[in-house]
């Protein structure tokens, strides 16, 4: 298996992940403006609680380790928090045409978005079936992604 090969599937990850962070923190900006609007503290610890949770959860169901996935989601609660607390830096004009060219574009990310989570749901699905779970299921998904770069390797 080549390294190069695996690392072009990490930098095709990479990227994606790249524009699921920034329509999340472009979402902190929408929760800023609203909790500006009804006079909400920007730090809400039940929020924050219920993220992690989630987190737990996803983590039992899947393997992944719990701490890493903590930290990661620890970065992005505190770059929401440092967008919500300085607005003034995201308020700029912004003219119609800008509003349905990102609308157009988010309204497919939102289908690619939900197509893919929706893949990744049958997926657990069908481990599950087949009585793969917990830590064993991303052994499973691992083991998965080096028999395709092992079949890549053998074509080229």
């Amino acid at each position: 298996m080549e390294l190069d090969a695996i690392r072009k599937k990490l930098d095709k990850l990479d990227q994606s992940l790249d524009y699921i962070i920034l329509l999340r923190l472009s979402l902190a900006i929408l929760v800023g403006e609203v909790k500006e609007e009804q006079h909400l503290p920007i730090y809400q610890a039940a929020r924050e609680e219920k993220i992690y949770n989630s987190q737990k959860s996803f983590s039992e169901q899947t393997g992944a380790d719990p701490e890493l996935l903590t930290q990661i989601f620890q970065e992005l609660i505190h770059a929401a928090i440092r967008i919500e607390k300085n607005l003034d830096q995201y308020r700029f004009e912004i003219k119609d045409t800008d509003i349905e060219a990102v609308e157009q574009a988010l309204s497919l990310s939102d289908h690619v978005l939900d197509d893919f989570i929706s893949h990744m749901d049958s997926v657990k699905e069908i481990l599950q079936k087949n009585g793969i779970a917990g830590n064993q299921h991303l052994a499973t998904l691992s083991g998965y992604y080096k028999s395709m770069l092992a079949d890549l390797d053998r074509d080229e």
